[in-house]
């Protein structure tokens, strides 16, 4: 079955075609648009983008190209026929001898033989980067050395402006405390709600953005129930939270597969509810314990304020400002 698609949502796809899976998502849900499956955005980029002629999710006109199959049809059999009638007509066949076949501007342009210029393409956009950075590296170094920035004072004002948004990962079983359908409502609104009670939420990721008292800026945070965005080490780099329920095997597909090696690398968090006892093996691991009242939701803000409280020492030690 074909899926019709609103030309704004190809559009806005096409927009983020050099743009990793979670900024596109992140993104998708900031403007309130659906977005296209992992497989259906590279196919449809390919074909739009000209590296591919065809593509499986794209129908075209049935009737127009059978309508098309059937002028060429006919046109064939009207050259055989006046090919047929030449052998026997001798005026026909002189008026046929001095036929001129009309040829436009692209067939002149393209001739006969089909030449892929590719790698001109290319050697000429490397080319232009190149200039480019160098153009942009000599700059940087002249402003440097006129205002007397140090390299160090230099990276931090390049990784300030370009940071970007933290992960917070998060169990993707269901009978964790949190998933992605209740987590917004604890972190954001201070209110516990069990996630049995709510509907499973559709997307693979949500936004939280918070204003912390030592930061500058409001930081926007990336919420994911597993790892298969990260596609890039980078995306490890930005994971400054990881909630764990306890059991070793939610890791295997983690960076660092080992509850020891991983929280020497993210701050971890072990949520439970009051009156239930913990684990030994997470007594062992480098995890920050947090309570919560099964009943007494009036305690939710005090919990939500020692969490950011938290993790905005984390952002600090990161070098957020």
């Amino acid at each position: 079955m074909v899926l019709s698609i609103p030309l704004k949502v190809i559009a806005h796809c096409w927009l983020h075609k050099d743009s990793n899976a979670a900024d596109y998502l992140a993104d998708c849900q900031a403007k309130h648009l659906p977005n296209i499956s992992f497989t259906q955005r590279n196919d449809l980029i390919n074909w739009l983008s000209g590296t591919s002629e065809t593509s499986s999710y794209i129908s075209g006109d049935k009737s127009k190209e059978s309508e098309v199959k059937e002028i060429t049809k006919e046109s064939d059999s009207a050259n055989v026929t006046e090919r047929e009638l030449a052998k026997t007509d001798p005026i026909l066949a002189k008026a046929l001898s001095n036929e001129r076949v009309l040829v436009d501007h692209n067939s002149s342009l393209r001739g006969s033989k089909a030449i892929d210029f590719g790698y001109l393409i290319k050697d000429a956009e490397l080319k232009l980067v190149q200039s480019i950075k160098s153009s942009l590296r000599s700059n940087r170094n002249k402003s440097s050395s006129q205002n007397g920035i140090s390299k160090n004072d230099r990276n931090l004002q390049r990784n300030s402006t370009q940071r970007k948004d933290p992960i917070i990962l998060i169990p993707s079983a269901a009978s964790s405390i949190f998933t992605l359908s209740n987590i917004k409502q604890f972190l954001q609104d201070s209110n516990y709600i069990n996630p049995r009670e709510l509907p499973v939420a559709s997307q693979d990721l949500i936004t939280i953005e918070k204003k912390f008292d030592r930061i500058s800026r409001p930081i926007r945070f990336m919420v994911v129930n597993n790892t298969r965005m990260f596609t890039k080490p980078e995306y490890w780099d930005r994971v400054v939270a990881i909630f764990t329920t306890g059991h070793a095997w939610q890791f295997n597909n983690y960076q660092w597969n080992t509850p020891q090696e991983l929280f020497q690398h993210c701050k971890g968090y072990y949520f439970h509810f009051s009156g239930d006892s913990i684990p030994q093996t997470v007594q062992q691991w480098n995890v920050q314990k947090v309570e919560i009242d099964k009943n007494k939701r009036f305690k939710d803000v005090e919990v939500v304020r020692f969490f950011w409280y938290n993790l905005e020492k984390e952002l600090l030690a990161r070098g957020f400002h």
